[in-house]
């Protein structure tokens, strides 16, 4: 194409799917952390590492890595880089306010009002991660941005963001995880695919990018590949913890039995009087 020509909108349906695979994957797991949240905190504290695993599978995965193998999935004239600075960046936002959301959340009894805000923080960073990802992108070609759209994909992200805090604190078996896993994707790569389109690609004369790139034709199957095994590490993980937790409940349920005083025959317990 030449300089000042429009690119299509466009996508490889394949990579879609992938990114819409990725993005069910990452909220699965991330909604197995919420439950452990949830668990950790009506027993009276709150572990770190629920937190971690939650913002590196929601935000990290779920999120992040949907993010560039979308971006693979439009179909461009040319091959695009990512400069790595930002796109290290980008992955930093996405994944600290996952954290702080879930943190913010989890840490007390859940009310509405708790998970609007943690939405609204959550949203505003997917959008910030969205952004800077592709600001991050280096190409022979400029982005012109349609502000409706810009504020329609932001917008989505917060109620996306919204009902994903609440699905993950009030999902209770695996059949529902797997439903809300899938609606979190949906409107996860719903907000992605309204960003993508608010940007329009102009095509300009080639540009010498002197900073260091990523990018290239496998990096979609590189992050999912990445993603799928990091996902396999934090379930594997969630799976002890879960283990630890029950054979400790296990154990206050035996000492509180053991130390539970035996009445005598014909006694009522706590009572002072005798038979009859």
């Amino acid at each position: 194409m030449s300089p000042g020509d429009v690119v299509p909108l466009s996508f490889h349906a394949g990579l879609v799917a992938l990114s819409f695979l990725t993005a069910v994957l990452g909220s699965y797991v991330a909604l197995l952390a919420a439950a452990g949240i949830r668990t950790e905190t009506q027993d009276g504290e709150i572990r770190i590492g629920y937190i971690l695993i939650g913002a590196v599978a929601m935000g990290g995965v779920g999120i992040w890595s949907m993010h560039f193998i979308g971006m693979q999935a439009q179909n461009l004239p040319f091959e695009v880089g990512y400069q790595v600075g930002l796109t290290i960046l980008s992955f930093i936002v996405a994944a600290g306010f996952s954290g702080w959301a879930f943190w913010y959340v989890g840490r007390d009894r859940f009310t509405f009002g708790r998970c609007l805000v943690g939405g609204l923080a959550a949203g505003l960073g997917v959008a910030a991660m969205h952004y800077l990802g592709m600001g991050a992108m280096r190409m022979p070609a400029v982005l012109l941005w349609n502000l409706p759209m810009v504020v329609l994909s932001v917008l989505i992200a917060v109620i996306a963001a919204s009902a994903a805090l609440w699905l993950a604190f009030n999902t209770q078996n695996e059949f529902q995880r797997g439903g809300a896993a899938i609606l979190m994707a949906i409107a996860v790569c719903g907000m992605h695919y309204t960003g993508a389109a608010a940007g329009t690609v102009i095509c300009t004369t080639p540009r010498d990018y002197s900073s260091l790139q990523i990018g290239g034709l496998m990096l979609p199957y590189i992050a999912f590949v990445l993603s799928a095994v990091t996902l396999l590490i934090m379930r594997w993980q969630l799976q002890r913890a879960s283990t630890r937790f029950r054979a400790r409940m296990a154990q206050r349920i035996d000492s509180f039995i053991e130390s539970a005083p035996v009445s005598e025959p014909g006694k009522v317990p706590g009572s002072t009087l005798g038979p009859g």
